[in-house]
Order: structure tokens, then sequence, then C-alpha cells
């Protein structure tokens, strides 16, 4: 019965949750296993070496109360730290576990010169460059092993402490040597704190800009301690930071750990995959961006499998891997040259006068620099019979396109004059169905380009490679610390093979397409991956790395953008 009952409350939650899904954060993915921040943090001894006194060598200036969440990293509130250190200090810091505090002499205890790398503030509201209302970061080089780290929290923001008794949340300060279970709280999330809170509370954190789901209340007499701690199979989880030490809420590091684990050099964390979304039919006859788009002159080319390897490929392999294309197999694909730059990228067809492609392909440049080449198979050829060739009349860049993070990397090439479509050159179609990446997840998609080929030459024909899409999990474990930074669910995804098959310099902008009902649609715009140092011709270069998935552009995010900035293209009213 009593199990019963527990199912029961469980699904009672569950249900809960979804009716308030605005609120629901969901569980970080850090690892395989586990699924832990950092190797065998939380253990045993945490609770007297994690919590690390950090002192200024030159000054003799120290500070209580920083948590160690790694071996390279310092956590805690911006506060009375931030004025005795600063980032432009490049005085060592010395770095000694929690139980110091208790020994009477230095040579009782571990204390070790440590450099601080970086002092990283992340914000907790919009106000928070008027307060101190900020995590306070310390990115170190790697500090001994007497320092234990804590886990950060890695389930999502349903509280358990009321439905699993093995799960204790409890508060803990610098000076508390009382184990955990004997401090057991009920804390509350955004639907209860209104039982917790007073006015003043209220106003505090509405005059801040805090929301309610990035605060957790806590239903005790004693609210002066500085963090939150859940014990849950075996292990020390932080949960949440305390500013202010005699209010009865704290701030949650749940919304926040994406960022944290970005600005660690130690942690990393699949970033949080954002609700799927639905599409938009557009005005043209069967729900397609143009009339006739995607269709091809030439048959269909033998189908691969989701299994197939690069083994399986033609012995000429270029794009790292993949086969020379037939004529007219791809009718939409663009040949973008910058002839001031004297660099090329590729372009996709969506339309008689415009071209799409990466945003860094055509960022800080002039429409006058470049020429686009559409129905061309071969380089050499270039005024063949069916190539048409034209200049470009204005380059449009996603607003929110960040060069340095290569971030919204999508933008478009609005030609001077309009294309004629012939078998050799058509228009693709624009994906016409929804944003959830794990529907695709495994399909074989085609990538095509001029870009660099097998012993990183470049070809003169155009190159083909069928590879897979792959789902952000599949794609953030493969290479955790790599996806963990750049791999955003929502702007991009990735695709490939990790045995050679790739996209290489010179593809940027191209398209990764799906095929559906015998037409094809453009998912994926070629946007960037790896490098790695090549010596090629006497000197070093940077060439993408053929053994990790590459990055693209999710097409299917953008939609909106795309289609308001491209002529001759429009949704249904």
């Amino acid at each position: 019965m009593r199990r019963a009952l527990l199912v029961l409350l469980s699904l009672a939650v569950c249900a809960a949750q979804t009716s308030q899904s605005d609120d629901y954060i969901p569980a970080p993915l850090f690892d395989e296993g586990e699924n832990l921040s950092s190797d065998n943090c939380g253990n045993e001894k945490t609770l007297t070496e994690s919590l690390v006194l950090v002192e200024n060598i030159r000054t003799r200036l120290g500070c209580v109360g920083l948590l160690a969440i790694s071996q390279r990293t310092l956590l805690g509130m911006a506060g009375g730290c931030v004025s005795w250190y600063n980032k432009n200090d490049s005085t060592d810091l010395r770095v000694f576990p929690k139980y110091c505090v208790d020994r009477q002499t230095e040579e009782e205890c571990i204390r070790v010169s440590v450099k601080v790398l970086d002092i990283i503030d992340i914000a907790i509201s919009p106000a928070a460059e008027r307060k101190l209302l900020k995590f306070h970061m310390y990115v170190t080089e790697k500090m001994p092993s007497v320092i234990t780290p804590f886990c950060l929290f890695n389930r999502d923001n349903v509280l358990d402490s009321q439905l699993q008794r093995e799960s204790i949340y409890a508060q803990w300060s610098p000076f508390q040597n009382a184990p955990l279970e004997s401090d057991r709280l009920n804390v509350t999330g955004q639907s209860n704190c209104s039982r917790v809170l007073q006015t003043n509370d209220l106003e505090y954190l509405k005059t801040n800009k805090i929301p309610f789901q990035n605060i957790l209340c806590v239903e005790s007499t004693k609210i002066t301690h500085r963090y939150l701690i859940n014990f849950y199979e075996g292990r020390y989880f932080l949960r949440a930071v305390k500013y202010h030490l005699a209010r009865p809420y704290y701030f949650d590091i749940l919304p926040y750990i994406d960022e944290i684990a970005r600005q660690t050099k130690d942690i990393s964390a699949l970033r949080p995959i954002p609700q799927t979304k639905q599409p938009r039919g557009f005005n043209a006859r069967d729900n397609l961006s143009f009339p006739n788009c995607g269709l091809k002159a030439t048959s269909t080319r033998r189908k691969r499998g989701n299994g197939d390897s690069s083994e399986d490929f033609q012995p000429t392999r270029h794009i790292l891997g993949g086969i020379i294309a037939k004529t007219g197999e791809h009718p939409w694909h663009a040949y973008i040259y910058n002839y001031v730059a004297r660099k090329t990228c590729g372009g996709t067809l969506i339309s008689p006068t415009a071209v799409l492609t990466a945003a860094h392909c055509i960022y800080e440049s002039k429409a006058e620099d470049y020429i686009v080449a559409l129905g061309m198979y071969d380089k050499r050829q270039g005024t063949a019979p069916g190539v048409q060739r034209t200049l470009v009349h204005n380059l449009i860049v996603h607003p929110k396109y960040d060069h340095a993070k290569t971030k919204s990397d999508v933008g478009l090439m609005i030609l001077s004059k309009q294309i004629e479509i012939t078998d050799h050159v058509r228009p693709i179609c624009l994906w016409n169905d929804d944003s959830n990446v794990t529907r695709v997840a495994g399909t074989e998609a085609m990538v095509v380009g001029f870009g660099l080929a097998d012993n990183y030459t470049l070809p003169d024909k155009l190159q083909e490679a069928r590879l897979p899409i792959r789902g952000h999990k599949e794609c953030y474990l493969s290479k955790r610390r790599f996806f963990g930074k750049y791999l955003v669910p929502g702007d991009n995804f990735c695709a490939g093979y990790m045995n050679g098959t790739t996209v290489c310099n010179g593809d940027s902008g191209g398209s990764l397409s799906v095929e559906k009902d015998g037409r094809w649609f453009i998912r994926g715009i070629v946007s960037f991956g790896k490098s790695k140092k090549v010596m090629f011709e006497g000197e070093e270069r940077s060439f993408c790395h053929p053994n990790y998935y590459s990055l693209f552009v999710d097409v299917a995010s953008y939609m909106d953008w795309i289609v308001e900035n491209t002529p001759e293209i429009s949704f249904r009213n």
C-alpha cells in the first residue's frame, strides 16, 4: 500500500510538473553513467575538503566560503572576496582545505600556491550590475588532490526531498561539522515560496528582477547557512547558494549550470534542449517554399543505409571521404567566390533571387565583392552550358550572429538578377517539418561542396557525401569538452562520422539536405567543426579534424527569419 502511495505521489508531481512547463528546468547532462560534473566529486571527504580558504600571497588577505566544484574551479556568491582580489592582480592564491580552520599550526595543513587564470561573475538578474547578485567563480590551475569538489546538482527541479527519504536537503556553512542528516529541510520551489517569503522579500525579488523559478525557499528556523546541499545515493551535490544570510531563500544554481560549466576548464555539460518549434505552412502548393523545389532532373542515386561507413564509399574520396557528384545532382548548390578576399564558400539557392549561406562567409564584406555561380559542376568549366553566373545585390547577416562564438551563423545573399530555373539550376525546398532534431537523428543527409578533399587538396569537381544526422546527446557525448562549448541545441546540430568522412575548409555555407517523397529539403548549413594543426607545404596550417562530427546551422530554428528576408517566399496568412 505504501509503495502504491509513493507511485501515486510521484505521478501527481509529474502531472503538476507538466502543467507548469514554463517553470520546469531539465536535468543537466554531464557524462554517461552516474552523470557527475567532476570525477569522484561529492564523496565522503567533501564536507571537510571542498570548502576552500583562499589567501592572497602578496597582501595576506584571505576569504572563507568558496566551494570547490572541480579541481580547477571555486564557486561562491560575489561579496567579500571581490574587494581584495581582481582580474588585474597576477599574484598567486594560496589554497587550503576548510579543516585548516581548526588546526593550531600551519604545519598541520597543506597550503599550496595556485595561480588564478580567470575570475568570472555570472549575473543572477538584470540588476546584477548594481548589486552583488552574482555567482563568483575563480578558475585556477589544477588544485592539490586534497581539495575534494562538490558535485553540481544533476537532476531536474522537481524537488524530491518529501518523496524519497534517501534524498536529503540541508543547509551547510563553512564551520558546520554536524552530519547533514541532522538538518533535514523542507525545500520548496516557486509554487510554495509565497508561504515562506515576507512582503519585503517579495519586493526585493521584484525590484531586482529575479525570477521566482531561480530561487529555492527553505522552511527552517536556522537560515544563516551559506549553501544548500543535497545528499543523494552516497554523494553530496551543491544545489543553491545564499547571498542574504538572513533571508529564507537561496539562489538555485540549476538554471546557471550551463554557463558555469562553460566557464570552467574541466567541467562540460550539454546545453538545455529547447522545446520543439512547430512549422508554419508555406503559400506554395503542397506546403512547399517554392513551386517544383527540391527536384532533380537525373535519377536518384543509390541510397546507403544508416549503418554504412566511409569504407563503403568509392575509392575517389573527397570532402574527406565523399565522392564526386554526378552532373545535375545538386542543382541548388551555389559556388560563392569573394574575389577581394580570394575566399570561397558554398550556398544554396532557395528562390530565384536568394542564396542561403553561412553568416561567416559574408560577414564584414560588401555585396560587390562576390560573384555567385549556379549549376556549376567543374570549376575549370565555369562558362559551360547550364552554368549561370551573377553578381550580388545585398548581403543579409542574421542580427544575432556572433562571429567570436559562431552563433546564429546564417546569412542570405540577394542576387542582382533573377536566376532562370532549369534542369541544372533549381531551388531546394526549405524545411517544412518541426524542429525536433531527435526525429531526424540517424537519417542520412547529403552534403555537397568544393571544399578541401583528401590530402587537403582543392578538387575541381563538385563533391558529395552522405552523413548521418546525430542527436544532441550522441553528439555531446562523442567529444564532451568541444561540443559542451560549441553545440547549442536550437541553434545548431551535428552530423557525420568519426572515421575520416567530414566537411572541410571551403565547404562552409553549403547545404545538408534530406530527401522526403522524392524532394530534397535543406535542414542544415555547413558551419564549422574542430580543427587540427597539419604541416602542409612546409608550414603549419589549421584544417578540419576528420575524427569529429561537424556542426551545422539548424535551418528549422531560423525559418521565420529566412522567409521574412527572402523575396518570393512567404508563409500562409
